[in-house]
């Protein structure tokens, strides 16, 4: 009996200790730095792993199912430090937590980066990458992205287009190791390496083409930049010169949100370019003709077609002519969802960004779905698409004209327009009417009136982007898993230019012709992966990974099919006496684009193995190694494949014991990396001879000669890459950071060498360079404020050295910077100004005096006294940013600096040399005027050998500036609405900013911006001129007001 009673106590006790477990609860709410809500935050009992929740939409939880007593939650959210809660929960009934917030964190080591053909936890990551959020995208109001990453990345030099509406930025990482092969980085859109082809359209209109511009910064979800070679071999023979990972946006959070985002704004230049007026260029242009002892009535040259009288009643502002405020749109419009077995994310934007230059602006309507479906517990399927029309409509600029003419041959004493009727009269004196009042004044030419040339010529060029990917995931068993991934970037562009006259088209006694220009470039690409993560025991792990890509590139031309004179069949791209430019013609059908071809030299193939194995040890060495091998249609039959290894290795030190519960130093990682990767960056077929045919010969027979010689050993540039660092994180990641020092010779560098005439061939390729990037990064950010007003501070800085160590012995000259006197100088960095010193002015004389090649003074400018005396590389780059918080209000401006280097202003020389058919700025007046005077330019002429030169293109160390500056990059005040308030209005998020970018430039420069990103002819123009300024449109200075949405 007693046995039966004491049976049933234990189960009543039994059944109450039961209910009291089921019954215990704790519940709590997830706040973010700002109050509001956390959905999808983690909440783990620290004792009892496998017990666990996630926030609802509202940032709510409730735990169950936990045993009894004090327990310690773990809360948890990507991009935020994780915090601990301790609860006591050992009395049963529900336990109710006090609000919880959590702080951002810039160290978050379970973050992932992504890396090529996967990704990594940031703990486990070897290489040297630098992770950018959509925060950091879009912070700046920016038609393309990579203007977004300034100041943001060690080691990464963006030099921002100039003010032309979606001009292309530079960018470099860590430094420039090509010459004549393309310098930027590969850039890579949700696992496809797109086409980024800048010459698509040449140089023409002083601009290049921005193949980037075509992508909706909004659409981004992160940036992951790859910079050593632990991080870019996986890339082969397309990472000497760094990765750009662009992650797109996929539908994650539960449930169905909305997003909309507006943003209107206005453009101004950061600094409009001073000329003289009329009266002052003619004070000048006397006192020139009196300096060359002439008497009587100033007469000008024939370039200037007018008389001294005539002059002398105009008075024409042509930059005001050129520039004026642009106004900026941008709408974009997002729906996503997330749940266990698929996600989607849609996305809508339509944006104009117009410039100041009046006439120019781009506009952009694009689309995105990206999508993934879990078919099963194995098989996942994904789907990434994008389409995008682009339309820029051009204007001339720098060189070509339009605000370049302003600065230049466009003279304040030549009018708009006629302003009476002119007559010209025959040997009889019968007169003929020649022009109306009213009419456009063009006897200088249509390029020195840029009104009627902006009037008269109609220019767009239309571009449509698609870039489509899909991708299958399948894992057949725990562990192992295979990738297949196909994609295909399309690039169509149309480029119209309809010109009104004969002055423009050149054809007599025609009206208008309409010009096109249609090109497509048809990138195909494809990759399968495996990879096999093998858990040795609770110490050891390895992950392997093996695959095989294949690209496939070409672009087409098309015209219209017509016959020559000589009634062949033939192809032209224009039609003759329109008033319209050719999309708007009525009769396209007549003029039907129907020939479509292989544009010569623009296709190439690729074939690719690799291989990454990862090992770790105790969670706390990590090692890796990587392998690939590239063949590729671009290389001679005799060095068509390259190899590619890597090594590299981590320490997370704070986890040993003399380091483990250190009051100040919570992590320290030490890393190193040693590898060897590659450039393919060249034209296809540039190993192959290229012959010409020409009727030049005896009696106009036909000769064959060769503009390219045949290299059969042409071979990749390889560069050796050893990287070490340091990432730290100190007083529980109030402050983190990284230090790196690296080590990148480059070999086998790419030159195009143009050997001298006599030898009665063009160029051709050669892989002869040798060039040393070393350098240093530091990075810090630092929480100096948190709790309701908050402080953040990031900054960063990077030292770069680079010398061209070796150009095989060829002379200085044999490979030129385009038109932009940069020479490739043994022992000094790529891009060396190679100009003639001068001296001083003559303060007896007023005339220059220069220093020949041994720095003795001579009055002759000479082009053999050119030596090494600039460089356009500067020594160091960085940024700063503070962020400041205070419940919703925040606000936060960047600095993006320079430091060293030099300007070479290539305009300089006409603009404050001889005094003839160019405008001057007012610079000109620090000039020498009489005997004594101490003078930076000397005495006005009107002759150039006055300047002991035969050409007035006098190129000297005068017109080389300090490129240094300091430019407030961006400075954004914004107020997020609480969470009470919104809620009325159907909303879940408001957030309203007002951004203002490029507001301040601090510099010694004497020109119009120190921030340089000028048109290029080439790519070796491009690698060794950036920072060559020549009429180059100033960049241009935003304000814009912006409101995001979600609901």
């Amino acid at each position: 009996m007693n046995k039966y009673y004491k049976s049933l106590l234990i189960a009543v006790l039994s059944v109450f200790s039961f209910q009291s477990i089921q019954a215990q609860t704790i519940t709590g709410r997830i706040l973010d730095e700002l109050g509001e809500p956390l959905p999808g935050a983690n909440i783990l009992v620290k004792e009892q792993p496998k017990i666990g929740t996630v926030t609802n939409f509202d940032g709510y939880y409730t735990l169950t199912g936990f045993s009894p007593g004090k327990i310690t939650l773990i809360v948890s959210f990507i991009g935020y430090a994780d915090k601990q809660i301790e609860v006591d929960a050992s009395s049963g009934g529900e336990v109710k937590v006090p609000p919880t917030k959590l702080e951002e964190s810039s160290n978050n080591l379970d973050e992932v980066v992504v890396v090529g053909y996967g990704v990594q936890r940031k703990r486990e990551s070897t290489g040297t990458v630098v992770s950018l959020d959509s925060k950091d995208i879009n912070d700046i109001p920016t038609p393309s992205f990579e203007n977004a990453i300034q100041g943001k990345a060690p080691g990464v030099q963006i030099i921002t287009g100039s003010g032309l509406a979606a001009s292309p930025s530079i960018v470099r990482i860590r430094g420039i190791s090509s010459i004549s092969a393309a310098g930027d980085p590969l850039y890579v859109v949700d696992g496809i390496p797109i086409s980024q082809d800048f010459f698509t359209n040449g140089n023409s209109g002083g601009m290049n083409t921005n193949p980037l511009a075509s992508i909706n910064p909004n659409d981004i979800e992160s940036i992951d930049i790859l910079k050593d070679a632990s991080a870019t071999a996986i890339y082969g023979s397309r990472g000497a010169n760094g990765v750009i990972i662009i992650t797109t946006k996929r539908g994650r959070q539960k449930g169905l949100k909305f997003g909309f985002t507006s943003t209107l704004g206005v453009s101004q230049p950061t600094k409009v370019p001073e000329m003289l007026n009329s009266s002052e260029y003619l004070q000048l242009f006397e006192e020139a003709w009196i300096n060359d002892e002439n008497t009587g009535t100033p007469s000008f040259p024939s370039s200037i077609p007018m008389s001294w009288e005539e002059a002398k009643k105009y008075d024409t502002d042509w930059v005001d002519q050129t520039i004026g405020t642009g106004f900026k749109q941008f709408y974009d419009f997002n729906v996503q969802k997330g749940s266990k077995d698929y996600n989607y994310y849609v996305g809508l934007s339509y944006d104009i960004n117009e410039s100041y230059l009046l006439g120019n602006s781009y506009e952009r309507l694009s689309g995105r779905f990206n999508g993934d479906y879990r078919v099963n517990d194995k098989l996942k399927i994904g789907v990434s698409t994008s389409l995008s029309r682009g339309d820029n409509n051009r204007v001339d600029a720098a060189w070509s004209g339009g605000l370049g003419a302003a600065m230049s041959t466009a003279l304040p004493i030549y009018p708009i327009y006629y302003d009476e009727d002119e007559y010209s009269f025959d040997g009889n004196g019968d007169s003929t009417l020649t022009a109306s009042k009213g009419d456009y004044w063009l006897k200088a030419g249509i390029g020195n009136n840029p009104v009627a040339n902006r009037e008269l010529k109609s220019w767009r060029v239309r571009e449509y982007r698609s870039i489509n990917s899909v991708n299958v995931n399948y894992t057949p068993i725990e562990n192992l898993s295979f990738i297949a991934n196909g994609s295909y970037d399309y690039m169509g562009q149309i480029e119209d230019v309809h010109l009104t006259g004969s002055e423009l088209h050149g054809f007599e006694g025609i009206g208008g012709v309409a010009f096109r220009s249609p090109r497509q470039i048809h990138n195909y690409s494809g990759f399968v992966t495996g990879s096999y993560n093998w858990k040795i025991n609770e110490d050891n792990n390895i992950t392997f990974l093996l695959g095989t890509e294949y690209q496939q590139s070409q672009n087409y031309v098309s015209g219209i099919t017509t016959l020559n004179e000589d009634s062949l069949l033939t192809t032209i791209n224009y039609v003759l006496d329109v008033d319209d430019p050719y999309y708007n013609l009525e009769n396209k059908e007549n003029y039907d684009f129907d020939s479509t071809w292989l544009e010569p030299n623009k296709r190439f193939n690729f074939l690719s193995y690799f291989t990454r194995v990862n090992y770790s040890y105790k969670n706390k060495y990590f090692v890796q190694g990587v392998f690939r091998t590239d063949g590729s249609s671009k290389f001679g039959p005799n060095k068509r494949f390259g190899y590619f290894p890597s090594i590299s290795g981590g320490w997370i030190m704070s986890e040993e014991k003399f380091l483990k519960y250190n009051a100040v130093v919570n992590y320290l990682k030490l890393k190193a990396s040693y590898g060897y990767v590659g450039s393919a960056g060249l034209p296809p077929n540039a190993w192959r001879s290229i012959y010409a045919v020409s009727n030049t010969g005896y009696n106009n027979s036909q000769i064959v000669y060769p503009t390219l010689l045949e290299n059969p050993n042409l071979q990749w540039e390889s560069s050796t890459v050893f990287d070490l660092g340091v990432e730290y994180g100190l007083l529980e990641d109030r402050i983190v950071g990284e230090i790196s020092y690296y080590h990148k010779r480059s070999k086998d560098v790419f030159l195009s060498i143009t050997p001298p005439s006599y030898n009665g061939t063009g160029q051709f390729w050669d892989n002869v360079g040798e060039i040393l990037n070393e350098g240093v990064e530091f990075s810090i950010t630092s929480r100096n404020l948190v709790g309701e007003f908050q402080w953040t501070t990031n900054f960063n800085i990077a030292y770069n050295y680079n010398e061209l160590v070796s150009i095989g012995g060829y002379s200085e000259d044999a490979v030129s910077g385009g038109t932009n006197d940069t020479r490739t100088v043994v022992g000094k960095p790529v891009g060396t100004n190679f100009l003639v010193r001068f001296s001083h002015v003559d303060e007896e004389t007023g005339a220059p005096v220069y220093l020949d090649i041994n720095g003795e003074e001579t009055l002759t400018w000479d082009p053999k006294d050119r030596v090494a005396v600039g460089k356009v590389l500067p020594d160091a780059i960085g940024g700063i940013t503070n962020t400041f918080r205070y419940r919703g209000l925040d606000l936060s401006f960047l600095f993006v600096y320079s430091i060293g280097g030099n300007i070479y202003d290539s305009s300089s020389k006409r603009q404050l040399g001889v005094v003839d058919e160019w405008n001057k700025t007012p610079l000109i007046f620090d000039r020498w005027q009489e005997p004594g005077d101490e003078a930076t330019y000397a005495k006005l002429t009107l002759d150039r050998t006055n300047l002991g030169s035969t050409t007035p293109w006098i190129n000297t160390d005068l017109w080389l500036h300090d490129a240094s500056y300091a430019r407030l990059r961006n400075l954004t005040i914004g107020y997020t609405l609480p969470r009470k308030a919104v809620q009325r209005m159907k909303l879940t998020t408001c957030r309203i900013s007002l951004t203002g970018s490029n507001l301040l430039t601090f510099t010694n420069y004497p020109g119009i911006d120190p921030e340089i990103a000028r048109d290029f002819e080439n790519a070796t123009d491009r690698n060794m001129s950036p920072n060559i300024s020549y009429l180059t449109p100033p960049q241009e200075k935003t304000y814009t007001l912006s409101i995001n949405l979600t609901f």
